[in-house]
């Protein structure tokens, strides 16, 4: 029986096979009428979408199966029921844990993002998923307690799966926004992927001056930019170095002027104490979230350094909605929101903290929450933003002609807050470029 489950996966396996390269065959041949990252877009969420339903035909049928074995089961498995995630007014992401810092600098790399990859992730839970369905057929031939056993072990693989759809939700929303922005805003982010490129090669730059042998110091020389490799190291090594150097100008130049928004004021209250205070609007009616999103950022955005102690203080002005948008009628609960539109309502003099978006992100002087978990270390990264920082890790692309964009990222400086959201610290020189930007005084040390 165990073999016919196999070969019952592997004949599934290829049925889908053929029918997504079939269906990807038509989509070819159908005559674009929206851009290539929007079909494509449209093509991997259709195929989300099946599998998705394809969850939730296994979850019933494991809920039916499991009746005879009681309630606690049961409630077991309502809990790894897939469910879908809504995007609107109101709606509040969950807090996450915060990533542990990495015990050592970690190397400079690129994480990509795109539609074939988040494809590809579609791919591997409909794999595991035919593996559960050839299961749950074989399990009805066991006696009673192997046949309990049996079915708790697969309700924990099930909670797994559903939990990873999470991640591919993710990626689609991801995929949606920037892909919309790489296509309305090319010459911003042709930049950016030079910025990007010039990240990585400075680390195959690194690699190279630190290679212990022949071997990996040339293997390290083929990331990198207008060298003589013919040359031997030694004076190789001396070209690297210069080479480094314009590409560190490069990257610290991309950080431009700073300046402060005009609603931050400094507090110096005592020697070797500044207060950064920042006026904050919210429509939010979960108070209990505000609070938290206040206590996370003032907990991140505080420095001691010998003597001298910087922090923020967060001043929240709570607006309903009924006073935002009147005379209008406000927005319900789970309402799609011109986002924009939104956030105009809002007084100019403070920051904002409102709800809509399909993934968390900054717009303007307002930070506006998306329904995916995030993590408080990432919300005080974005509340970096509204202090007038800019991101210090770069957001470039490569184009992948009728499939979209690979939206690609990588990290400036992971020993920095704006350049690793999920780890990186606040350090003295963010407060040191608060307070010149905003009193014209410069800090000594």
């Amino acid at each position: 029986m165990r073999c016919l489950g196999i070969i019952a996966v592997i004949i599934a396996v290829l049925a889908i096979s053929r029918v997504f390269q079939e269906s990807r065959a038509r989509a070819a041949a159908a005559p674009a009428s929206s851009p290539g990252y929007v079909t494509r877009g449209d093509q991997v969420e259709s195929r989300y979408r099946a599998y998705r339903e394809r969850l939730e035909r296994i979850h019933d049928r494991l809920a039916e199966r499991v009746k005879e074995f009681g309630l606690e089961l049961s409630g077991k498995l309502k809990a790894a029921a897939p469910q879908p995630i809504p995007h609107g007014y109101q709606i509040l992401p969950r807090f996450a844990a915060d990533m542990a810092p990495p015990a050592k600098k970690p190397r400079a790399t690129s994480t990509g993002f795109s539609w074939p990859r988040t494809e590809r992730l579609i791919e591997q839970g409909y794999k595991v998923l035919i593996g559960l369905e050839a299961q749950l057929e074989e399990i009805a031939g066991r006696p009673g307690a192997k046949r309990r056993a049996a079915y708790e072990k697969l309700i924990d693989d099930f909670r797994r799966l559903s939990d990873g759809r999470k991640l591919i939700d993710a990626n689609i929303q991801y995929n949606r926004l920037w892909q919309f922005n790489i296509a309305t805003y090319k010459p911003a982010y042709d930049r950016q992927t030079r910025l990007h490129n010039a990240v990585i090669e400075r680390q195959a730059i690194f690699d190279a001056l630190g290679a212990g042998d022949g071997a990996s110091f040339r293997r390290a020389l083929t990331g990198i930019h207008g060298i003589d490799s013919a040359k031997e190291r030694k004076l190789l090594e001396s070209d690297l170095r210069e080479r480094d150097k314009k590409l560190a100008a490069e990257i610290d130049a991309a950080a431009g002027a700073f300046s402060a928004p005009d609603f931050v004021r400094v507090e110096h209250r005592q020697p070797h104490l500044w207060i950064i205070r920042v006026p904050l609007y919210t429509d939010i009616e979960d108070l209990e979230f505000v609070s938290a999103f206040k206590d996370a950022v003032e907990k991140t955005w505080r420095v001691r350094d010998r003597e001298d102690e910087f922090g923020v203080e967060i001043a929240v002005a709570a607006i309903s909605s009924d006073r935002l948008h009147h005379p209008g009628a406000p927005p319900r609960k789970g309402d799609h929101l011109d986002v924009s539109r939104h956030i105009a309502l809002f007084p100019a003099d403070g920051a904002t903290l409102t709800t809509g978006a399909v993934t968390t992100h900054v717009l303007g002087r307002a930070i506006v929450l998306g329904p995916h978990d995030i993590a408080p270390h990432v919300l005080a990264h974005e509340f970096g933003h509204i202090l007038g920082f800019r991101d210090f890790y770069f957001r470039g692309y490569e184009d992948l002609g009728g499939d979209g964009y690979l939206v690609m990222e990588a990290i400036a400086d992971p020993n920095d807050i704006m350049g690793a959201p999920g780890y990186g610290p606040v350090l003295r020189r963010h407060f040191e470029k608060i307070i010149q930007s905003s009193t014209g005084r410069e800090l000594s040390r």
